[in-house]
């Protein structure tokens, strides 16, 4: 579920808890962040309209970006993507996998 999260700061631009906020305003799917983001005061409402279009999985010799784009569209948080190499998300997003490499 993707939550739309308003600062308490009012124009804030900036990131925090891996939420990028543009006019006050950020998305995050993130459950940690959202539970940062409701500790702390900010307004965490479950985001209106349509649900993000799925990308199909990339070729093995796709980009990084590419494989990071396709893993956040599968519901992995873009810091983890980010960190992962091309290679290991292409392992994880293995064709027929869903993405719980090793049952988890």
């Amino acid at each position: 579920m993707e939550y739309e999260i308003t600062t308490p700061v009012a124009g804030f631009r900036g990131e925090v808890a891996g939420v990028t906020f543009t006019d006050e305003r950020g998305r995050t799917s993130d459950p940690g962040a959202v539970a940062y983001f409701r500790r702390h005061g900010y307004g965490v409402d479950e985001a209106a309209g349509e649900q993000p279009e799925r990308l199909e999985r990339p070729a093995k010799s796709a980009s990084k970006a590419d494989w990071a784009a396709y893993a956040v569209a599968q519901g992995m948080v873009q810091a983890d993507a980010e960190a992962m190499t091309r290679d290991d998300l292409a392992a994880k997003y293995a064709e027929g996998g869903s993405g719980n490499a090793g049952g988890q």
